[in-house]
């Protein structure tokens, strides 16, 4: 026994001695930045659950799909500085992306330069879109191409860039353009838009396969995010943006200035030696910081939830099924978004202004286990693209249903609406159920309505219903 005793000793003991030489071993020797600007979380969602971006999927089974929230008004140049340099507005620059942080030498180009050497490390940009600022294209860089606007260009450029570098260290940033382009020409539920996902994913999966064909596979990490949504106005209150990545230590949402340590992290840089002192925290550290404040107007109606023997007709009356996306439009405590994953297994989409009501249903949906398949955001769903969803349920008021009726009627054929007591003038329901409590005598009424709408006459948005 005891020798048996002593060899676990040793074993134990080789094991503490070697664990850090395994932790660095199993650092990465490269890391792609890839970007899809102008690609908005919502439009990635659903492109995913259409299996229109397997690439992207594949890496998401290979490690994670976060999302990445935007803190600051910037615009599409702030909010890449953010990216690259792991500093707020304040410090990162201002909203036309002058950096003074950048000018002092603080993007991950120049970090990494200076912490390997600058002979033995390579750092390139292959970008898009024109005129990049100054100070995210450093002169220490060998390789740094804008303008070159599509993304065949963009991609094979970089393809060509990894077998020119396979033998040293690289950090190689790749940002594509034309889901931005789209988004702006034609709008983000476009035909040109989801063609535009479509060629992101499929130049991803190219640049995958020739680190696969190189043999870097399993030397280099791959992250995908998306700096910003469609260029524009400067952007504050934006939609989540999202990273997917490789790096299985990556396990929470975060913020654009989380991305840049989480690089630096992973290359082996002291993150607490960096100064002046990052404002992001790696993705793979536990979020110590307060909530990001939102800004939002009052909510429209008080909430009042649906009992559950209502969700469940809700749901029956709109046949939902796995492949649906189901959208709760005032999402209360997430209830119907979380009976429907849990009954159906489909993805669906709580929205809510109130940040009270966005709270209540994260807890829901962690207490259910559900966060695979149920995302709740702060939204005003008066902003929101239904274009590509299957059902819509709702429990607002009739002058509120009236209201969204220029957005349900960009519903595809066949898409299911759902409401809770309210009905929708002007627009004939297909059945009308009452519904009751068990052991009560309250009566709830449930309507369905089927894309494309069946007009009727023309609506009074100012009817209220008597509420």
């Amino acid at each position: 026994m005891r020798p048996r005793i002593v060899r676990l000793l040793l074993c134990a003991g080789l094991l503490a001695v070697l664990s850090p030489v395994i932790a660095m071993a199993a650092a990465p020797q490269n890391i792609i930045l890839i970007g899809w600007d102008g690609a908005e979380r919502e439009g990635v969602d659903q492109a995913l659950s259409r299996k229109e971006l397997p690439n992207l999927q594949r890496l998401i089974d290979q490690g994670v799909l976060v999302k990445i929230h935007g803190e600051g008004v910037v615009n599409a140049d702030g909010a890449w500085t953010q990216v690259l340099t792991g500093y707020l507005p304040k410090q990162a620059g201002s909203g036309q992306g002058q950096s003074e942080a950048a000018r002092k030498g603080a993007t991950v180009f120049e970090r990494l330069k200076s912490h390997f050497g600058p002979d033995k490390f390579v750092a390139a940009s292959v970008i898009g879109r024109r005129q990049a600022p100054a100070g995210l294209r450093p002169a220490i860089l060998e390789i740094a191409e804008d303008g070159l606007l599509r993304d065949d260009k963009v991609g094979a450029r970089a393809v060509e860039l990894l077998a020119r570098y396979r033998d040293k260290p690289f950090f190689l940033l790749v940002r594509f353009a034309q889901v931005d382009s789209a988004a702006r020409t034609y709008g983000s539920n476009s035909r040109q838009y989801s063609e535009a996902l479509i060629s992101n994913d499929q130049w991803t999966g190219r640049i995958v396969d020739r680190l696969r064909t190189l043999g870097l596979a399993d030397k280099t990490q791959v992250y995908v995010t998306a700096g910003h949504g469609p260029s524009g106005a400067d952007q504050d209150l934006t939609p989540p943006a999202f990273l997917v990545t490789d790096n299985k230590a990556v396990h929470r949402d975060g913020r654009r200035q989380d991305i840049a340590p989480t690089i630096l992290e992973a290359f082996g840089l002291d993150l607490g030696k960096i100064e002046p002192p990052l404002d992001g925290i790696s993705l793979t550290k536990a979020d110590t910081r307060p909530p990001i404040m939102v800004a939002s107007r009052q909510p429209d109606v008080v909430y009042v939830p649906t009992p559950q023997v209502v969700v469940d007709k809700m749901l029956e009356m709109a046949q939902v099924k796995q492949s649906d996306i189901v959208y709760d439009l005032g999402c209360g405590d997430g209830r119907i978004v979380v009976t429907a994953a849990k009954r159906f297994g489909c993805r669906a989409f709580g929205y809510d202004i109130d940040p009270q009501r966005v709270a209540e249903s994260l807890e829901n949906v962690e207490a259910n286990g559900v966060g695979h398949l149920v995302t709740i955001e702060q939204r005003d769903i008066f902003t929101l693209d239904l274009s590509g969803v299957d059902v819509v349920t709702l429990y607002l008021l009739p002058s509120l249903n009236v209201k969204l009726i220029p957005q349900l009627e960009k519903l595809k054929p066949g898409s299911r609406i759902v409401s809770h007591d309210f009905d929708m003038k002007g627009v004939e329901p297909d059945e009308v159920v009452e519904v009751r409590e068990n052991g009560n005598y309250i009566s709830h009424t449930v309507y369905l309505w089927t894309a494309p709408l069946k007009k009727t006459e023309q609506p009074d948005s100012d009817d209220d219903g008597g509420w």
